[in-house]
């Protein structure tokens, strides 16, 4: 899908990709009447336009594609202020109205002096892409084992993946946050601006780490939050990190059902109430049941588990029930046992599903991917690892979004820069758990503050976002921990 009434730039060829030619470049229109659909209500602020740029930059004179850019200027220009690039997650999510979104948010302060500079990353939006669905399939009977349900998602991503990635195979195996990064680049030239700032989150952060490897003297400032690992895309291992934190929030609930043993019967001590649970989900696993049409699967039982604290003893009447051979006081619903056979959540803010482009998600995680994320024996035995170690919570997560996939790409590795770098991470965050953001502050040599809550990405709506306020406008860093929005 293109930007309506918007012509993609011509002529432009490396030997002219120079800083003034670049300027020249963009043809900047009214977003609301420029882009079809515009997501952005009564919008009179954020102007579109195109940028062409290579899709290999290994043969820059090769074929071009087209990136759909945002702007909302700044309403006092500083003389010399860097723009502030904004991507707020992704993969696969369209990011071009970001730079809108923080005008609404904790660092709106900032464009009053700065432009706000948003993008679809290649492969998704108004951006050029590929258009590739899901075939329909057939649900596993509800009665089938954990690992036949597991292995049905996987064949089926598998399916996906293979087919979908053979529509432009050139095009697909260039989808990579080193490229997202190259192409910022280029937009940082066609703006006419020596150096850029940036503010990321989720796995804009990702493309934020590149852009800052390549491109470290052309980068002003930058602030992550709730950062992707450095490298490495090893989903049964990253599985294994966001897995972890799921564990620690079932603990409470462990402590409550032994102190009321005389009610539930599951045990007087922590340990031996994850035993029994942890036996019950490895019987629902090898025979699931079935309440009112919904399969009982083991993974439901950690989701009693985890439930919030006013609903604990909703949940204990279920795991009795069940584990005395009935069915739930209250079982699942449809739509919740379909929630619950997802696996982990896409990266980024709002509806994952919304504006979604899966095959340009699975490429961004995938390309660079371990052979051993593209194998369901390997992800089946490190979940199954992981269970062996944590019978109740473990391998609970399984992604399968690398099943078989066919491309490769470089997995780069971030550098240590001069640039000024801050990273947040969420102490109690499972879809980036904070030990990603620990990792990437050793691998980039930038400060990280802790926020204290869970929730993901949350930075521009707490209090402390005046820090990143007054990272951008001074360089001033912040360490050690800010309040978050909620605490377990």
């Amino acid at each position: 899908m293109a930007l309506a009434g918007l012509q993609a730039s011509t002529g432009l060829v490396a030997a002219q990709d120079s800083e003034r030619s670049a300027a020249t470049e963009l043809r900047w229109q009214l977003c609301s009447t420029a882009a079809v659909n515009w997501p952005v209500p009564n919008d009179t602020r954020s102007e579109c336009a195109e940028l062409s740029v290579p899709m290999d930059y290994a043969k820059p004179d090769g074929r071009k594609i087209t990136i759909a850019v945002s702007r909302v200027k700044a309403t006092r220009p500083k003389a010399g202020a860097a723009p502030i690039v904004v991507n707020l997650g992704g993969p696969g999510l369209f990011n071009i109205a970001d730079s809108h979104t923080l005008t609404r948010r904790g660092l709106a302060a900032l464009n009053s002096e700065r432009d706000f500079i948003g993008l679809d990353v290649r492969g998704t939006g108004y951006s050029d892409h590929v258009a590739c669905a899901y075939n329909p399939v057939a649900e596993p009977p509800p009665t089938a084992t954990e690992k036949s349900v597991k292995k049905a998602e996987f064949d089926n991503e598998a399916e996906f993946n293979n087919r979908c990635a053979a529509v432009d195979p050139e095009f697909v195996r260039q989808l990579t946050p080193e490229n997202a990064a190259r192409d910022i680049d280029r937009l940082r030239a066609a703006l006419g601006t020596e150096k850029i700032s940036y503010y990321g989150a989720s796995f804009g952060t990702a493309i934020g780490m590149a852009y800052r490897s390549l491109f470290d003297r052309r980068t002003e400032r930058m602030w992550l939050d709730s950062v992707m690992p450095p490298t490495g895309r090893h989903w049964p291992t990253l599985d294994g990190e966001i897995e972890a934190v799921g564990q620690k929030s079932g603990t409470p609930m462990l402590a409550w059902l032994a102190q009321r043993d005389a009610e539930y019967g599951l045990g007087t001590d922590e340990s031996t109430v994850a035993r029994r649970l942890g036996d019950l989900r490895s019987e629902l696993e090898r025979k699931p049941r079935v309440s009112g049409g919904v399969r009982l699967g083991g993974d439901w039982v950690g989701d009693q588990v985890i439930r919030p604290r006013e609903e604990w003893g909703e949940a204990a009447r279920n795991l009795v029930a069940v584990r005395n051979g009935g069915t739930p006081p209250t079982p699942p619903t449809p739509q919740a046992a379909k929630a619950a056979r997802t696996p982990v959540g896409t990266f980024g803010l709002g509806n994952p599903r919304s504006g979604m482009n899966a095959i340009q998600y699975n490429a961004m995680l995938c390309n660079a991917s371990d052979p051993a994320s593209r194998r369901f024996g390997d992800t089946w035995a490190a979940r199954e690892a992981r269970r062996a170690a944590d019978p109740l919570m473990g391998g609970r997560y399984f992604s399968a979004w690398c099943a078989k996939w066919p491309l490769n790409a470089p997995d780069a590795k971030p550098v240590r820069g001069n640039s000024a770098l801050q990273l947040s991470g969420h102490l109690y965050e499972a879809v980036t758990p904070h030990v990603w953001a620990e990792r990437a502050r050793d691998a980039t040599g930038g400060t990280l503050l802790t926020v204290l809550d869970g929730v993901h990405g949350s930075l521009p709506s707490l209090p402390c976002a005046t820090k990143a306020v007054t990272f951008f406008r001074t360089g001033q860093k912040a360490e050690g921990t800010c309040d978050g929005l909620q605490q377990p």
